[in-house]
């Protein structure tokens, strides 16, 4: 599957140089813009796969622009740049490369590689993070629900997860819902 790619850089002859390099190597360019609020407007409405950004942009520089798209979420973005980019402390989480120029097409295309590698090894561990903290909350309600029925009902831990899970079966629902209801029931 292609990857599609935006392409931002205020000079027109590295636009073409960028996007001749890009489509021999099988990207596909969505969009050629010039200025920062082109980019936000073209990741907002069409599905980019990574951003190639110009540091000196018209609106906004390269490191703010990326910060906005790190806020909203919409995508991997390498930096280009004349000079060394000072960003303080840190460059925004949505920066997987930066390329000084002038810049060969080796680097260009292993720097793409290597940032799409990256963000998609990002994105499954966030939701791998996702996944885990909804196990961790499950059990937590499940304990809950446990304590509440041993409480009320004095029986045996083990007593009161098999009573947990058997209603479960029997309604056909996670044992988290059956949990959740008991815990609501025992707060009013």
């Amino acid at each position: 599957m292609p990857q599609n790619i935006l392409i931002a850089v205020k000079n027109q002859q590295q636009n073409n140089k960028f996007k001749k390099i890009l489509v021999s190597q099988g990207y596909q360019v969505m969009a050629v813009v010039d200025d920062a609020y082109s980019v936000l407007r073209m990741l907002q409405s069409k599905e980019v796969s990574i951003s190639l950004i110009d540091n000196d942009l018209q609106g906004l520089n390269g490191v703010q622009l990326a910060q906005i798209i790190a806020d909203e979420n919409l995508g991997p973005v390498v930096l280009l740049s004349q000079h060394s980019i000072n960003t303080g402390t840190s460059l925004p989480k949505s920066v997987f490369g930066v390329l000084l120029k002038p810049i060969t097409e080796y680097q260009l295309i292993n720097t793409l590689n290597l940032a799409l590698n990256q963000y998609r090894n990002q994105r499954e561990l966030e939701k791998e993070v996702a996944q885990l903290k909804d196990t961790l909350e499950s059990r937590k309600i499940v304990e809950k629900a446990k304590g509440i029925l041993m409480t009320k009902q004095g029986i045996t831990e083990d007593a009161a997860y098999n009573k947990l899970r058997k209603s479960s079966m029997e309604k056909r629902i996670p044992m988290r819902k059956v949990a959740e209801a008991i815990v609501l029931m025992e707060d009013f």
